[in-house]
């Protein structure tokens, strides 16, 4: 069984997110933030990549807070990531780039973010 987030982390990640970079702090929905959080506990994916997927992708569509959740959805997909054993070896703006094309694209889905997730990450 790997490490899993709680709501309070990512409600911590949120508010660093907000901090450095600006942006309206608060929750808009907590369900859809606990949905978000619990959904990569299922049972249903295959290992971290694959639940960090599920994360990031509830995280965008639901859009739990006001502001900033694509920061807070591929801040807390990499934790997830690092707190099982995996870190990022891209460049940062690969990893903008990434999120951008997202939304352009229309692309919010598992599949896509497991890719992204799965070139860029690597064990320690």
């Amino acid at each position: 069984m790997g490490e899993y987030l709680t709501v309070i982390e990512v409600l911590s990640i949120h508010g660093a997110m907000i901090d450095e970079f600006g942006g309206t702090d608060g929750i808009r929905d907590l369900g859809a933030l606990e949905s978000a959080v619990f959904r990569p506990q299922t049972g249903y994916y295959e290992g971290p990549v694959e639940e960090a997927a599920a994360l990031m992708q509830s995280l965008l569509q639901n859009h739990p807070f006001l502001d900033g959740n694509k920061r807070t959805a591929f801040a807390a997909a990499d934790l997830h990531l690092r707190l099982n054993g995996l870190r990022y070896s891209g460049t940062p703006f690969e990893a903008i780039e990434f999120m951008d094309a997202l939304f352009e694209d229309n692309t919010v889905d598992t599949v896509v973010i497991s890719k992204f997730l799965r070139a860029h990450y690597s064990k320690l």
